[in-house]
């Protein structure tokens, strides 16, 4: 019996380890014909049911079995399946769609068209309240003779206008935050990956709004893949477990 149970223990052992050798990190880039021209939003999925998007630079990436195969969807029009046993370079696996994209940028007299970014709105934030980002209660300090600065110790005992001012620096910080979140958690990109119906779409960026931290330090595919996540919770009624419904 116990022989039975030792050879039962190691298959499993064995079944189960395969199954993690079997799986390979198959990343790339999409491009249009033009092969010049990177495209974002393209719907990649696997015949055993993954699905992820590419990012803003046509870039995609996946943990997939061996044997599954990947097909790609842009505007409704999907490619044939391609097998991943027969692409040899699974960290590099780019292709290019029978389609012509714009590029994001338009040139007209040599001047480059670009919409204000969220980074030049902070860059003029920071500019704007520099005394209060950069405030500093710094204690203690010395003139150059040696004596006690009376200006600083006057500054010690300023303990409300110190305490307003880490408050409001702070007010900013948060709003300079959920700014970001904004520039990025979209509705056009929650109805692009989602495909949740219009009427749904506020009430779930309300709910799985996603935090500063996630946003900023996640990659770009991997912050699509939590919209598609949350989306999945969503259609099945699961609150987050900080929401305010719950």
């Amino acid at each position: 019996m116990k022989r039975k149970i030792l050879h039962i223990t190691l298959f499993l052992l064995l079944a189960s380890s395969g199954k993690a050798i079997c799986q390979v990190w198959l990343t790339g880039k999409v491009y249009d014909s033009t092969r010049m021209v990177s495209i974002p939003f393209v719907k990649v999925t696997s015949k055993k049911g993954l699905i992820t998007y590419t990012d803003s630079i046509g870039r995609y990436g996946l943990s997939i079995d061996k044997l599954d195969s990947i097909s790609f969807t842009y505007k409704g029009k999907s490619t044939s399946f391609f097998p991943v046993s027969t692409i040899r370079y699974p960290a590099g696996f780019d292709i290019a769609l029978q389609v012509m994209v714009q590029d994001r940028y338009q040139t007209l007299k040599e001047v480059v068209v670009i919409a204000k970014s969220y980074r030049q709105d902070s860059a003029e934030n920071r500019e704007r309240y520099n005394k209060i980002f950069n405030f500093e209660n710094g204690g203690v300090q010395l003139t150059s003779s040696g004596n006690i600065d009376p200006n600083s110790l006057i500054g010690l005992f300023k303990f409300r206008k110190n305490k307003t001012m880490r408050s409001f620096r702070n007010r900013l910080i948060e709003e300079e935050q959920q700014k970001f979140i904004n520039s990025r958690f979209t509705k056009g990109l929650v109805r692009q990956i989602t495909a949740l119906p219009e009427k749904d779409i506020e009430r779930f960026m309300l709910l799985w709004r996603p935090p500063y931290e996630l946003v900023a330090f996640s990659e770009e595919y991997q912050f699509h893949q939590y919209i598609l996540d949350a989306s999945k919770y969503f259609r099945s009624g699961i609150m987050p477990k900080n929401s305010l419904f719950n």
